[in-house]
């Protein structure tokens, strides 16, 4: 099957390599298990919608920020900025912070799907962790139980070493960038200390409360130390029991809540440095773990012709799919509703960063229902799935890495050279009377109430 690279992912775009089997073709005589199931053979996942979502949410970040970078309320009020306290009115804010926990729950998924649908065991000894260990074991599709004799350790620096292959060297472009052209176009810091200069070097910026030289590139930091847990959290979600991944997903969504509310709220840190802390991010990356694992263990019941609780629930099935459509569908309208409105109410100055922060708060469940329907085979001629595999929607996923390491520089380059907003551009060229431009009435009626 062909196969590519997405941002956050590994060498996996993951086209069906076969069809799946039929109840009636799969074998019977393997008996649902309460415990933990093992698995020793790899089965094919969908995960090509999962690249184009993945594309789709990095434009979504890259347009909001040209908002951010540009002014757009110019287009509704040409003469003049309109405030509300330091708000400027019509200033459009696409909300793309809600999609960054988008990004680190797909990591978690691929990654899984990628490198740990083998039975994986811990490492016993650092080096072991480091060099891992290969497998010694009699094959067949599965090993109900937790047991740990003969199965293989993954490598972690390999593991490492792929990721920064993939990473590392548009992370460093991007930061050299900035520092050759920052200081003349971007109005950026000129000089960094050797403390700043170290932890952008080690890409642990964000782990000390700092910034890489480039701010948009905070995730990457997180990404890394998410990746160092990886081979250490591999083994642990493998031998959760099917029938409590879901739980832990929640479980884990309720962390996330506390750690990311918790610092904001009680330790009075600016919501946006609690946001850029890894550990405060780890429970979203676990939460596509469970989520790749729920999936796995959905496809071997399928191919094994065994039931699967997640798939005999046709309440929540038909509540997420809001009550007629696949739930992948529904859940989509979900998620654009949420955005739009969220969008519309910043744009008129009710709300702002806080709708940014609740945004980022609790969509990642939404995130995690949405990921598992999109590869769902059962759903694959919906709408939603088929726009998001489509040849275009792919393409984006598949360069999304350098859209999204690249993308702040190039639009805070071309704004200062340009020196005036594509808005205020058109404004003034096309634009005689404000009060006779019909999205400044749009504008008057919808941000200042009149």
């Amino acid at each position: 099957p062909r196969s590519g690279h997405g941002p956050f992912s590994p060498a996996l775009r993951g086209e069906m390599s076969a069809p799946p089997r039929h109840d009636a073709e799969a074998p019977t005589q393997h008996t649902a298990s309460t415990g933990p199931i093992l698995y020793k053979t790899k089965v094919a996942v969908n995960t090509q919608a999962l690249t184009g979502m993945r594309g789709f949410a990095v434009m979504h970040v890259a347009f909001n920020h040209a908002c951010t970078l540009s002014d757009s309320a110019s287009f509704f009020f040409p003469d003049g900025p309109h405030l509300h306290g330091t708000c400027v009115i019509g200033q459009i804010q696409l909300m793309g912070a809600g999609s960054l926990g988008f990004f680190f729950l797909i990591s978690g998924f691929v990654l899984v799907i990628g490198y740990a649908q083998i039975a994986l065991r811990p490492a016993a000894t650092c080096r072991e962790f480091a060099a891992g260990s290969p497998a010694d074991f009699a094959s067949s599709s599965s090993v109900v139980g937790g047991g740990r004799s003969g199965l293989p350790v993954l490598s972690a620096m390999s593991f490492l070493r792929s990721r920064f292959a993939r990473l590392g060297p548009m992370y460093y472009l991007a930061n050299l960038l900035v520092v050759m052209i920052g200081g003349r176009l971007l109005r950026n810091q000129l000089e960094y200390t050797p403390y700043q200069i170290v932890l952008m070097l080690t890409c642990t910026s964000t782990w000390f409360f700092e910034e890489p030289f480039l701010v948009t590139l905070w995730t990457i930091p997180v990404l890394f130390f998410f990746y160092l847990c990886f081979p250490v959290l591999a083994p642990w979600i493998q031998r959760i029991p099917p029938r409590h991944v879901r739980g832990i997903a929640i479980a884990m969504y309720g962390l996330n809540i506390v750690l990311y509310g918790g610092g904001y709220t009680l330790l009075g840190y600016p919501w946006t440095w609690v946001r850029n802390f890894p550990p405060a991010r780890l429970p979203v990356f676990v939460m596509g773990m469970c989520c790749a694992m729920q999936r796995l263990h959905a496809t071997h019941a399928r191919l094994e012709g065994r039931p699967s609780p997640t798939e005999s629930c046709p309440t929540r099935l038909g509540l997420l799919g809001c009550g007629c459509m696949h739930p992948v569908t529904g859940l989509a309208i979900c998620w654009l509703g949420v955005t739009l409105a969220s969008s519309l109410a910043a744009s008129a100055c009710l709300g702002g960063e806080a709708l940014r922060y609740y945004n980022e708060l609790f969509l990642p469940m939404l995130f995690y229902e949405w990921v598992y329907a999109a590869t769902d085979p059962d759903q694959s001629d919906s709408p939603v799935v088929r726009f998001f595999s489509s040849r275009p929607m792919v393409w984006l996923g598949d360069v999304s890495m350098a859209t999204y390491m690249l993308h702040y520089l190039v639009l805070g380059v071309l704004a200062r050279f340009i020196e005036l907003s594509v808005a205020r551009g058109l404004m003034r060229k096309f634009v005689t009377g404000g009060p006779s431009w019909p999205p400044y009435r749009f504008g008057q009626a919808m941000f200042s109430g009149g």
